[in-house]
């Protein structure tokens, strides 16, 4: 038997899955990224604003690192902060399997507990 060019299928067949696969960690990766950096950009306004904090001051910071303000929801309280914000970011490669877009959420409410903000 001839068995020439079966390496040759195996390679055809494996390569899609394999940049499939690459597709999907970067996708992956991306949420992560944003994720991260919605929630951290938020604790530092957070503790930036704690002591006079304004919901204004609030949605300028927002606008200032290029985040989205139209889902934004801030609660002050004298108990804490509490900030709610979410948006919607592109799909790299989830758009060959139909996903768009996925949604980026955070909820932290920060507290000031024996003279530190504590973030839940």
């Amino acid at each position: 038997m001839n068995k020439r060019g079966q390496t040759l299928i195996l390679f055809v067949i494996l390569i899609p899955i394999l940049l499939g696969m690459a597709a999907l960690v970067v996708d992956v990766g991306l949420i992560v990224s944003k994720n991260a950096e919605l929630k951290e950009v938020s604790k530092t306004i957070i503790e930036s604003v704690y002591d006079d904090a304004r919901e204004e001051e609030i949605k300028d910071l927002f606008i200032e690192n290029d985040l989205p303000v139209e889902s934004l929801e801030v609660t002050i309280t004298s108990g804490g902060i509490r900030i709610q914000n979410e948006y919607e970011v592109d799909s790299i490669f989830g758009s060959i399997i139909g996903i768009k877009s996925y949604d980026i959420k955070v909820d932290i409410t920060g507290k000031m507990i024996d003279d530190k903000i504590v973030f839940e």
